[in-house]
């Protein structure tokens, strides 16, 4: 009877695709994975620290774990883990511990452990400047419409409030042959999209010999046969080249959306941030990218309540981020972190404060992304079918679509177009899930547009 192992993963899309890589280790060692609320004999949890609230949930899940499994094993990974080990290990419910390298030789130790040896963990230490690439065995998922590959790892930018380069390390990348090779299994399993990820995606290939950009990745990975679709994760405004600009016009492949963090909109928060750039460059940017890919989706990350940000800063970083007209705002409060420079600065802006700013961000951003959904009504594009809707949604389609059309549709599937656009699609019967067909666009509803099948 093979061992069972289950997985609970917090954090970003880099965490999302380690916890995917090391349950195929785990499947080449013979276990068996299993949803994380069944039993199991191991239970590894991937965390992230970029905030106090993800510290907190880390530990949550590793209590959780073992609270409901007392005889089962916590194995603790990720961020959380390689920048606080001393936290982690404290915690009687943690069993075994990793940071976010050396993570491979775990369904050993966690075998050894089973069978009654003394496993000793070797300490999680912090990353040299020579760290290297850390390649995992990559399967993509086939729950998944959509494939990722990570090629990039790690950050040099030191951002004052960032703690993500105590946790990932130097900047590394995936050797460009190593990346075509699994873009063609990617293809062959049958995916048209892959997503790109990387802690500092833009930087790609500057720590290769010789060094490499993302604009020649990109321009190789657009040749690989059989992938409709490229998208990229993130990118830092300064990465944003006129070589990448003109890669991204000239290749249909790479899909039309980018997530471009701004953080603030004030010249003098970014500063204090340690960003590398003012609203004046970003604007210019955001300008030419729009000239070049009129239909661009342009998403970002911003943040409110960092220490010394005043009622007249927030009001010049929302006016900013008006004037951008953003597809999508993913809006954060600014959270202390031990070991970076904006810990120690004052005044720290209080809970309620960042509370109110954080809600009118939130109610521009949903604004926003209602305003460049509305734009694409009536238009036909392409959508990458991803899962059938639930039951009250087809119900609520079905009956907003013959308002509109009279039509009457055989199955509902969601969807994403190339510009990150939320599609709930009218469609003949059959399974459509991981293929493309071009929808018309009839109408525009919270959080999606609504459409069918284009004759």
């Amino acid at each position: 009877m093979s061992l069972k192992a289950a997985f609970y993963t917090l954090g970003c899309k880099v965490n999302y695709y380690d916890t995917a890589a090391l349950k195929e280790e785990f499947r080449r060692e013979g276990f068996e994975i299993v949803d994380f609320k069944e039993p199991a004999d191991v239970y590894v949890v991937n965390t992230c620290t970029v905030t106090h609230q993800a510290d907190r949930k880390s530990r949550q899940m590793i209590r959780r774990a073992k609270r409901r499994h007392p005889g089962a094993l916590v194995a603790v990974i990720g961020c959380y883990a390689q920048v606080n080990p001393d936290d982690i290990a404290s915690l009687s419910e943690a069993d075994l511990l990793a940071g976010t390298a050396g993570r491979l030789s775990l369904p050993q130790q966690i075998k050894k452990k089973i069978a009654g040896e003394d496993v000793a963990a070797a300490p999680v230490k912090p990353y040299g400047k020579k760290a290297a690439f850390e390649e995992m065995p990559f399967l993509p998922e086939q729950s998944r419409a959509r494939a990722f590959l990570k090629i990039q790892d790690g950050c040099n930018q030191y951002c004052s409030y960032c703690i993500i380069p105590y946790a990932r390390g130097p900047l590394r990348s995936l050797p460009l042959a190593k990346g075509l090779q699994y873009l063609q299994e990617i293809s062959a399993a049958g995916f048209k999209e892959v997503v790109f990820t990387g802690i500092h995606l833009g930087l790609y290939g500057v720590d290769l010999d010789p060094p490499l950009n993302l604009a020649a990745f990109l321009q190789e990975a657009a040749q690989v046969p059989g992938l409709a679709r490229i998208r990229l994760s993130s990118i830092e405004p300064t990465d944003c080249t006129e070589e990448l600009i003109a890669v991204l016009q000239s290749r249909e492949k790479i899909c039309h959306h980018l997530h471009i963090p701004l953080q603030s909109g004030d010249d003098t928060i970014l500063k204090q941030m340690g960003r590398p750039y003012d609203t004046a460059f970003y604007a210019g940017l955001l300008k030419r990218l729009r000239q070049a890919l009129p239909n661009l989706a342009v998403s970002t990350d911003i943040m409110v309540g960092f220490p010394g940000e005043e009622k007249t800063h927030f009001q010049n970083s929302i006016d900013f981020v008006r004037e951008c007209a953003f597809s999508r705002l993913h809006v954060f409060r600014y959270s202390p972190r031990p070991g970076t420079k904006a810990a120690a600065m004052t005044p720290q802006v209080s809970p309620p404060a960042k509370e109110q700013r954080s809600q009118a961000l939130l109610s521009l951003g949903e604004a926003q992304a209602a305003a460049f959904q509305e734009k694409f009504t009536g238009c036909k594009l392409p959508v990458l079918f991803e899962n059938k809707l639930t039951a009250a949604d087809r119900q609520a389609a079905d009956l907003q679509l013959k308002a509109e059309t009279k039509q009457v549709a055989g199955s509902y599937f969601a969807g994403l177009t190339s510009n990150y656009l939320r599609v709930h699609a009218a469609l003949p019967p059959g399974n459509w899930r991981g293929k493309i067909g071009t929808v018309r666009m009839v109408k525009s509803c919270p959080g999606h547009l609504l459409g069918c099948l284009a004759e």
